[in-house]
């Protein structure tokens, strides 16, 4: 009997002994980190806390990091590696995680405040500790830091992840890599705001678009260049080779650190004193700067990969119509209304629909205060833009018009269909004029007066035109001994049934189709 109670005994003093030994050697809850110092999560609940795991220091034990530090430690760790395989951090991160203000997003320093929902969506914990290493290394200050943060950033995190991912809780949208064209890219602030390339720090303002209009009206055309500086960045990394990438991302540090060959402009005052209300001035010195904090680095003198990058990412730009008119935007269809538009207006509702079906084309469509670069929904001032120019240009025009009027346009495109819109009852579409020209108009739009015009041709005839002071009675009355008529060069004028449309044939071809108001035939 005594045996067996020593036996028992026994049992039980070496289970206890390993409960205490497997007590010792337990290793807390903590993050796989070098960098990461602590992360706190702060709720209505209470804290909880965990460190890096070679601090190995006791903490209570945390339902939510028992089940969160291994993914929050494989995140930070990716990237992290990424980091500091480049140049290490000089200082300790600290996290904290925000229940109470899920979209906040706030870097002090060292200090990550983060809210809840945007921690779980993709992409913001690493464009944050790319942030504070970015910061630590940034001694350059200049006119368009905060863009340049932005470029910068999202390039380390592509280059951590192989893709940009960075995702709004909200709508799960994400942001992605594709080709954009200038200046398509500027946003008003509701676009903005529903983007995906909104800056994390803009998640919370953007939440009140009332509140978001007086906070970020000023930065919006900045803010707005993110996509297209970012896809332009990539596209040209990816073009070298892989000796020359391997080179560019050691040179890095040297990019962010004061070593450019001429200085970097401070403020743009200067610049926009001469045109303060053309915001498109102000996104193209934007681009400019930017590209000269790269162009403008002595690292152009002794690497080849960084003067590759540098003629890549001009020619991208250039692809994506950033062209030497800074000022300028350019689209392949524009329509110019007298009326004021908005986006529930029909006209508003079919050409979005053409938009969308060819999206290889840019549309716009303006009136006297506003801009729609189609598909988007939300205008863009019209005082934005310096230059807009079109490929072919139409006018909803109720009234007369003399040829100056129709010179007017002559700068700004080559083709100029100038329609009369009088009644706005009636429906015009432009569907086939897409398609067909000014002749699939008339097709369309049986009854609808119009005149194409070639801009080019017209020119021409300038100062024999002037004179006319109504262009549609002048066509009507074909005054065969009017110098001004003479100057057409008319041959004939061809009747198109199917058109119901009259095509003139001239030796200039000034006007190349046009139909009468009220009139089927001459």
């Amino acid at each position: 009997m005594i045996s067996r109670w020593l036996t028992y005994l026994s049992f039980a003093c070496f289970g206890v002994l390993s409960l205490l030994v497997l007590q010792m050697t337990r290793r807390p809850l903590c993050i796989d980190s070098k960098v990461v110092e602590r992360i706190d999560k702060l709720s209505d609940k209470g804290s909880d806390t965990i460190y890096r795991c070679a601090v190995n220091k006791e903490t209570p034990y945390s339902a939510y990091f028992g089940q969160q530090a291994k993914e929050l430690g494989t995140r930070i760790q990716q990237t992290e590696k990424l980091l500091e395989s480049i140049e290490p951090f000089y200082k300790k991160i600290q996290i904290t995680i925000m229940d109470e203000h899920p979209l906040l997003y706030r870097i002090q320093g060292h200090h990550l405040f983060i809210g809840s929902k945007l921690l779980e969506a993709p992409g913001h914990l690493e464009k944050a500790l790319a942030k504070i290493w970015y910061r630590e290394r940034n001694e350059t200050l200049f006119a368009q830091q905060d863009l340049m943060e932005e470029v910068f950033t999202d390039f380390l995190v592509y280059l951590q992840s192989g893709d940009l991912d960075i995702g709004d809780p909200n709508t799960h949208l994400t942001t992605a890599i594709r080709k954009v064209k200038w200046p398509y890219i500027l946003k008003s602030v509701p676009s903005y705001c529903e983007s995906s390339w909104k800056q994390s720090e803009h998640f919370a303002i953007c939440q009140n678009v009332a509140d978001a209009e007086g906070e970020l009206k000023e930065q919006v055309t900045e803010l707005s260049l993110r996509p297209l500086l970012v896809s332009n960045w990539i596209h040209s990394y990816m073009k070298l080779s892989m000796k020359d990438r391997y080179e560019f991302v050691g040179n890095l540090v040297r990019i962010l650190r004061a070593d450019h060959s001429i200085p970097l402009p401070m403020v743009t005052e200067q610049i926009m004193s001469a045109m303060p209300e053309k915001t498109l001035v102000k996104a193209a010195e934007a681009i400019k700067n930017t590209n000269l904090f790269i162009s403008s680095s002595k690292l152009a003198k002794d690497s080849v990969a960084h003067r590759t990058f540098v003629a890549n990412l001009t020619n991208e730009l250039r692809s994506s119509g950033f062209q030497d008119a800074f000022a300028e935007a350019s689209f392949d269809v524009l329509l110019v209304s007298q009326e004021p538009l908005s986006d529930d207006s029909k006209t508003f509702a079919e050409f979005r629909k053409i938009a969308k079906a060819h999206p290889e084309l840019q549309f716009a469509l303006r009136d006297q205060n506003n801009l729609w670069m189609l598909p988007a929904q939300y205008p863009i001032p019209l005082a934005t833009f310096g230059q807009i120019r079109a490929n072919r240009t139409i006018v909803e025009k109720c009234g007369g018009y003399n040829f100056s009027y129709v010179m007017d346009y002559a700068d700004t495109t080559e083709k100029l269909l100038v329609v009369d819109r009088c009644d706005h009852s009636k429906a015009v579409e432009y569907g086939m004029f897409l398609s067909d020209g000014a002749e699939g108009f008339g097709i369309q739009n049986k009854g609808v007066a119009f005149v194409q015009f070639h801009l080019p041709s017209l020119l021409m005839k300038k100062a024999e035109l002037e004179q006319v002071s109504n262009v549609f009675e002048f066509i009507q009355k074909r005054d065969v001994e009017n110098p001004s008529f003479k100057s057409l060069g008319w041959k004939e004028v061809r009747w198109s049934q199917q058109a119901n449309a009259y095509q003139p044939k001239a030796f200039v071809d000034a006007i190349e189709w046009f139909r009468i108001p009220g009139q089927d035939r001459l």
